[in-house]
């Protein structure tokens, strides 16, 4: 009984994942269904689909969804033979089926329809001699959609990767085993030859880090096509029209990533949908389509990847942010247009007038903010009232692996990623203008430039030594922008840094994002530049007030 529970426990994983995928299809398939009644292949598709899903949830023993899939199924039978007429009343129908064949994949060691699955069931069953109300529906559509089982994460790996990497974990053994050999008889060690197996033991680690990283990498376009639903239900429930256009669904990122990226893309959609977009005949009388347009792209550039959330909406109101700015205390006559657009992601920030469903609790862009600064990117806005808004986050190809800048302090090694460093030089007296001792300015090309020192920022003991260096960083991906120094004791040069996590005891300590293991063994502290550079910002404004 116990290796049959156990076989039965591995067949629903693999059934999880399958029918997550098969939902996802069905899902993808009734929004084009809508957008084009015509097409029977869509038709065809979405009932083998719900076949499938039905036949499989049956050889696992998960009788509720497989007679919510039965009822599902015969609903679909009608439209396949056009004897339903499509409209988006039943596509409505056919969705909240969606969201509760999700509920009941989330909780299958519960095995029951509830009174809600019940009722859903009930008004499929009957669609056809009855009126149903797609209000109650679209309510909660936009929360269903985007949800997950949690407990059924996987990734696919294509077969050859495996076979490289079980070939390389061999070489590598057999590599260890001639080391081992060679100590054995230390008299008589080659060091030449002790020389040679290490360097191929680095190019086999070398490539069997590249592949784990590549079979971490999954494309966006899962992720971008789950929010078709997103706009078409919140767009549909506040009055509004609206459209989803995906581009670069081929472009890869790290699993960790999309996982991340899903509050904060649904978050910047439901603001565009609340704020940026207008109703259809606002948009007719300004020159504009009726139906909206929410586009999200994704592309390579420059070792980062790329991800653009954009709207043809109305753009943000700089008269209304503005206003909201001079409430909490800032002088929205001395910010720039982009200093101004940065205040949207302060905590408490909004300019919602009422609380909604969607907005007017000020804390979703902070959200926003801080979930794509953890996945150590950025996010910048361009808009243009009254024609479109446009959030442009960066993100680094992989989470596992940093590309970093090492510095020393005393006897304490941070290390500051790549993309933040500009340039690095010597501290001199001549050019340096010390406030505390802790922080100053120092002229750099006819520009000043703040600094701190890091022996001040994480109270390292000790004194410096006779000569100091610059580590000049910027924000990530805004080289253009604030630029600030650190300043260390020695500079240790570029490489790689496997990133390891602090834990929960070291998760709010400030301006720290990770650590790596070194070559001698010791922990070197990865930083955050950016909460860094805001520290070193702040000070530097209040040494000038």
């Amino acid at each position: 009984m116990a290796d049959f529970d156990l076989n039965l426990d591995e067949l629903r994983a693999v059934f999880a994942v399958e029918a997550t995928e098969n939902i996802d299809a069905l899902e993808r398939g009734l929004l084009a269904l809508e957008s084009e009644p015509e097409q029977p292949d869509v038709r065809h598709e979405l009932l083998r689909v719900t076949h499938t899903l039905k036949g499989n949830a049956s050889c696992v023993g998960l009788q509720a969804i497989t007679t919510f899939a039965h009822v599902y199924e015969e609903l679909l039978e009608r439209v396949d033979e056009r004897s339903i007429e499509i409209d988006g009343t039943l596509i409505t129908q056919l969705l909240a089926g969606v969201d509760v064949l999700r509920r009941l994949l989330e909780n299958s060691s519960d095995d029951n329809l509830t009174e809600e699955d019940r009722e859903i069931a009930a008004r499929i069953a009957a669609y056809c001699g009855s009126e149903v109300t797609a209000a109650p529906v679209l309510a909660r559509a936009a929360e269903a959609s985007t949800a997950r089982p949690a407990g059924f994460r996987s990734l696919r790996v294509a077969e050859e990767k495996l076979n490289r990497m079980l070939n390389l974990v061999s070489e590598m053994t057999i590599s260890r085993g001639r080391v081992r050999e060679m100590l054995s008889n230390r008299a008589q060690i080659d060091v030449e030859s002790l020389v040679e197996i290490e360097r191929q033991i680095d190019l086999q680690q070398a490539e069997l880090q590249e592949l784990i990283m590549r079979a971490r990498m999954v494309p966006v376009g899962p992720l971008f096509r789950q929010y078709a639903r997103v706009v078409r239900d919140v767009a549909a429930t506040h009055g509004k029209n609206a459209r989803l256009v995906t581009i670069g669904e081929d472009v890869e990122l790290d699993t960790t990533a999309v996982e991340a990226l899903r509050d904060p893309l649904t978050h910047m959609i439901r603001n565009a949908i609340d704020h940026g977009i207008e109703p259809s005949p606002a948009r007719v009388a300004s020159g504009k389509p009726p139906v909206a347009q929410i586009t999200l792209e994704a592309r390579h550039e420059a070792g980062s990847i790329i991800i653009i959330v954009s709207d043809d909406g109305a753009g943000l109101n700089r008269a209304h942010i503005a206003e909201r700015a001079r409430t909490l205390g800032h002088d929205p006559d001395r910010l720039s247009d982009a200093e101004l657009w940065r205040l949207i992601f302060e905590p408490g920030f909004s300019t919602a007038e009422n609380v909604t469903d969607l907005s007017g609790r000020g804390v979703g862009m902070d959200v926003v903010r801080r979930s794509i600064e953890a996945l150590r990117g950025s996010i910048a806005i361009d808009t243009r009232e009254g024609e479109r808004t446009t959030f442009t986050i960066r993100l680094p190809l992989t989470l596992a692996v940093i590309e970093g800048f090492g510095v020393q302090v005393g006897s304490e090694t941070f290390i500051v990623p790549m993309e933040n460093v500009l340039e690095c030089l010597e501290l001199k007296s001549a050019s340096a203008e010390s406030h505390d001792g802790a922080t100053g300015v120092i002229l750099l090309r006819d520009e000043v430039v703040p600094y701190i020192r890091l022996r001040s920022l994480f109270a390292i003991e000790g004194t410096p030594g006779a000569r100091e260096n610059v580590l000049i960083v910027s924000m990530s991906g805004r080289h253009n922008g604030m630029k600030a120094g650190l300043v260390v004791d020695q500079l240790n040069g570029a490489g790689q840094a496997v990133i390891k996590p602090l834990g929960k005891w070291f998760s709010d300590v400030p301006g720290i994002a990770g650590s790596s293991i070194l070559g001698t063994g010791r922990v070197a502290l990865i930083l955050d530049t950016t909460t860094i550079l805001n520290q070193v910002a702040a000070q530097a404004a209040a040494a000038n007030a």
